[in-house]
């Protein structure tokens, strides 16, 4: 009998060590997790408004982000050293939200036009919005890394996005029905967006 309770109270003990370390690591790590569906879906989102068909997550590129971060975390701390192809990082801090990364780097919009392809304007974010939106990939797959103040999300692409000579195949218009919501235009795109809205407003579906 004796036996059996210091058994069941090892046991306890036992499990409450895992809980505690889990809940620690939980803590120190927590604003670098994320949740895999979300990202995929707001990626969707936004591809939607331009008619690219959605992505499907791919263990494949999943395991591809998670080499590279653990990379990052081990030789740079965190600090993203050299930008690899079909691939889009975000800066993660503790105040910041890992959760806007799809939407901050859809900003780059406002860097894109339409009719002449990506203007560089000082940075790369015009390219995290074109492999948003590419629409000739099909997958994504992402990881991220923690450190002790910053960590880094990483979301790569299958197909080559970003190829010259093909923005215009794989980066969609913006659909009507979405050009006002939510985001602020350059005023080369906001022309071209009243344009588009004026003469080429799809007819309404049959229900």
């Amino acid at each position: 009998m004796v036996d059996r309770r210091l058994h069941c109270l090892f046991a306890l003990l036992f499990f409450l060590t895992i809980l505690s370390l889990s809940s620690c690591k939980a803590v120190a790590g927590g604003f670098c997790s994320f949740n895999n569906d979300f990202i995929r879906e707001r990626h969707n989102d936004l591809r939607l408004k331009h008619n690219a068909d959605p992505l499907r997550w791919s263990t494949q590129l999943e395991n591809e982000a998670s080499a590279e971060a653990k990379l990052i975390k081990e030789i740079s701390n965190c600090n993203v050293m050299v930008n690899q192809i079909n691939t889009n990082y975000f800066t993660i801090s503790p105040s910041s939200k890992i959760e806007s990364a799809v939407d901050t780097w859809y900003e780059g919009i406002n860097n894109y036009d339409f009719e002449l392809g990506p203007i560089r304007r000082g940075d790369d974010t015009v390219f995290e919005f074109t492999r948003v939106v590419w629409n000739s990939a099909e997958h994504i797959g992402c990881s991220s890394a923690c450190c002790s103040n910053s960590g880094v999300l990483i979301c790569k692409y299958d197909s080559n996005t970003n190829q010259p000579g093909h923005f215009a195949d794989n980066v969609g218009t913006l659909d009507p029905m979405f050009v006002w919501e939510n985001f602020t235009f350059a005023p080369e795109q906001r022309q071209l967006a009243s344009e588009t809205s004026q003469n080429d407003i799809p007819p309404s579906p049959i229900s």
